[in-house]
């Protein structure tokens, strides 16, 4: 009886605790946000899967033009990946917000990104 009543229960907790169903569409987009609240960056993730490439946007001054670069992808986990020097993080409650942290040679950024659908 115990058996019966634990497994729906434990299966209960198990969907409020994860939020939202997270697959690799749910990576696809354009995110774009601040560096720090004060550089602006983009980050394009067209697939999830061996070999693929993030196109990244930044701006290194307040005033400048963005740069452009690629990045490869490596999914760590259920919400998270590893944009080469970048790890972005989906919030699984909103799939339409992340945050990514840049580790970066003079010092590390962090940034709340916005998802922007691929036209």
């Amino acid at each position: 009886m115990k058996k019966i009543f634990l497994f729906p229960l434990c299966l209960i907790i198990s969907f409020s605790v994860f939020g939202e169903e997270i697959t690799n569409d749910s990576f696809k987009g354009k995110w774009c946000g601040k560096w720090d609240n004060i550089y602006s960056t983009c980050i394009t993730i067209d697939k999830i899967d061996e070999g693929a490439i993030a196109k990244y946007q930044w701006i290194e001054h307040p005033n400048g033009k963005f740069k452009k670069g690629k990045k490869s992808i490596e999914r760590m986990n259920r919400n998270t990946l590893k944009i080469d020097n970048i790890w972005f993080v989906l919030d699984e409650n909103n799939l339409q917000q992340a945050k990514a942290v840049g580790v970066f040679r003079l010092q590390s950024r962090i940034a709340n990104l916005t998802k922007e659908e691929l036209k």
